[in-house]
């Protein structure tokens, strides 16, 4: 299998089908020692269309407005199927995503002179192929000069993770307590530079 993958603003709703299969098989493979099995997502369960076009949009008006960027993750080398008919073909060859949101888009945690580091997950079968490495990159590049710091959280047991912000650079700055469903879980927010 070749492992050439090109990463650019998502472009249909069928590629958000793709970002949810990432996303829950993720949080299957990352999180199973920390939440509960009723918390976890189905990585078999399908999302309505509605919710589909509405992630879509978000993610395109989040690129438009300059408010964050948001991209995706693709295998060049998986088969698509002729035209953009949102077919199946278009979510499987989803392989990661990530997005930085910053300004009023961001999480509260987020001061005035930073950017988030939203969301970043790269399908399990392909950790190791430097996948990660090339979103992070990408959303990194398109953070405004004028913010000093990229900030994120992440559950303190997420060993995984950890050890991958880490070697790009980020620290635990603090400890703190996060809601997943109706609990409490450790977790910590992690910060690197953006002036280097």
């Amino acid at each position: 299998m070749s492992d050439k993958f090109a990463v650019r603003p998502p472009q249909s709703p069928a590629e958000m089908r793709g970002v949810h299969r990432v996303n829950a098989r993720c949080w299957v493979e990352a999180y199973d020692h920390i939440l509960p099995d009723d918390v976890l997502p189905d990585p078999e369960d399908e999302p309505d269309e509605a919710w589909l076009r509405e992630q879509f949009d978000y993610a395109t008006i989040l690129n438009q407005t300059e408010s964050g960027r948001y991209v995706v993750a693709v295998d060049e080398s998986a088969s698509r199927a002729s035209g953009d008919d949102g077919s199946d073909d278009d979510a499987a060859r989803v392989v990661g995503f990530a997005a930085t949101r910053w300004g009023n888009e961001a999480k509260d945690f987020v001061g005035d002179d930073e950017a988030g580091l939203w969301t970043i997950y790269v399908d399990p079968s392909r950790w190791g192929k430097g996948i990660g490495s090339r979103l992070l990159e990408t959303v990194t590049a398109a953070i405004p000069a004028r913010f000093d710091r990229l900030v994120l959280e992440t559950f303190a047991e997420n060993e995984v993770g950890q050890r991958f912000y880490q070697s790009k650079g980020f620290e635990v700055v603090e400890e703190f307590e996060t809601e997943v469903g109706d609990e409490s879980y450790p977790a910590v927010l992690m910060a690197r530079s953006l002036r280097d």
